[in-house]
């Protein structure tokens, strides 16, 4: 256990970033210590782990009792590809295969696990957290891979959930589907029922359905698949993957939607989200992140185009 640490600070700069030095604690932990009040400068106790050391100043370290925020360690270390960090937002490229929040079946082993680990980087304040999914605004299916933002607080993630709702908040996808789809751009508009426990597929329906609608842009085709880019106007679950079965283009490897013995693609649907777009919740500018095509998808492209 840490114990209490006085420091005379000589150097200026973040609070979060000096002491790291001084302590030989990862920032990141750093970080979460000083949200929950464990350290105090010249005598006040400081909670922004950006608070801006002038030098000359008397800090000291009293790592108060850890709040059990009800999310399980991970059993394995896992290293996420973090995109981008700041005080408000964490933009990372999710790996095909993981889950991003706890759920039956996947308690410690989500991105919100991994996230909360003490070596990992998220600063999410461990007194505000009310549920398992603490920063989550959206998801990406499990066998989706690409690009995922996460709130560092409850007022980010409040500001971030109005973009959505507004629809200011852009995501753009990249889709290989069966199919020899000929329109160079087309919109989907169809209701979506949303998947449950008994029945797990999001169908079209104008009554039950809620509005949902995606546009596509194809990108090439070769007779038998089509590459598309798809972007959303609606954040329904499984939106996409529903969409193109509807009109009768199922993603490669979706086997839910598509093919139930799609024998070559193995790992899950050829989808992924490569683009984010977002009005950050600070600055207020437009921000654009991007995810490269992980080694499964771009395996799957040479198959099909060689």
């Amino acid at each position: 256990m840490n114990e209490k640490k006085t420091i005379q600070i000589t150097a200026s700069g973040r609070l979060d970033a000096i002491l790291s030095k001084e302590l030989g604690i990862s920032r990141s932990q750093l970080a979460k210590d000083i949200k929950v009040g464990s350290v105090s400068v010249n005598g006040v106790i400081i909670d922004h782990p950006s608070f801006n050391l002038k030098g000359n100043e008397e800090v000291i370290y009293a790592p108060v009792e850890k709040v059990n925020t009800g999310i399980e360690k991970p059993k394995d270390k896992v290293e996420l590809d973090i995109v981008y960090k700041d005080d408000d937002i964490v933009v990372i490229n999710k790996p095909r295969g993981m889950v991003v929040h706890p759920a039956p079946g996947h308690s410690d082993d989500t991105l919100v696990n991994y996230l909360f680990d003490e070596d990992e980087s998220f600063d999410y304040d461990p007194k505000d957290v009310s549920n398992t999914r603490p920063g989550i605004v959206h998801r990406i299916d499990k066998d989706t891979s690409g690009l995922l933002v996460v709130a560092q607080n409850p007022q980010t993630e409040a500001t971030l959930q109005d973009e959505i709702r507004e629809r200011e908040f852009h995501r753009f996808y990249l889709a290989l589907v069966y199919g020899n789809v000929k329109d160079k751009r087309f919109k989907i508009d169809a209701p979506l029922t949303k998947p449950n426990h008994s029945h797990r597929k999001a169908e079209v329906d104008i009554y039950k359905g809620r509005e949902a609608v995606t546009h596509c842009t194809l990108l090439g085709n070769n007779g038998k698949v089509s590459l598309l880019k798809c972007s959303l106007e609606t954040g329904r679950t499984h939106q996409i993957r529903a969409h193109l079965a509807y009109i009768g283009y199922p993603i490669v490897g979706d086997t839910l939607y598509g093919a139930k013995d799609d024998k070559v693609a193995r790992l899950g649907q050829a989808l992924h989200a490569y683009q984010l777009s977002i009005i950050h919740p600070r600055t207020l500018k437009r921000t654009v992140f991007y995810a490269p095509l992980d080694s499964y998808f771009k395996e799957l492209l040479n198959y099909f185009f060689r």
